[in-house]
């Protein structure tokens, strides 16, 4: 009789630790979207603006690229990238621009 009451306690550790660890592996994300590109040109340069992301808190990011590109002193633009890696709510937004 002791070994069915070990297999209840064995099984109910198992189901704690998954039911602790779901919310877990659910609360992470990582996107990356191209907004808007065109064929890459030799020598082009890049522009990056990134902004610590807390709860969707505080400034907010320029999706149009016009910041980046300011930033790398581009001209002419040939793609901008957006990029979101978080974790309930804490993470990292970037706008990536590169042309010429």
């Amino acid at each position: 009789m002791p070994r069915v009451f070990w297999k209840k306690g064995a099984m109910k550790k198992s189901l704690v630790l998954i039911a602790m660890l779901l919310p877990v592996l659910a609360g992470c994300q990582s996107h990356s979207w191209l907004v808007y590109a065109n064929p890459p040109v030799n020598g082009e340069k890049q522009g990056q603006e990134c902004l610590l992301d807390l709860f969707g808190l505080g400034r907010k990011l320029d999706l149009t690229g016009n910041e980046a590109m300011r930033l790398g002193g581009i001209a002419i633009v040939r793609s901008v990238e957006y990029q979101v890696s978080s974790f309930h709510g804490w993470g990292r937004e970037c706008v990536t621009a590169r042309g010429e």
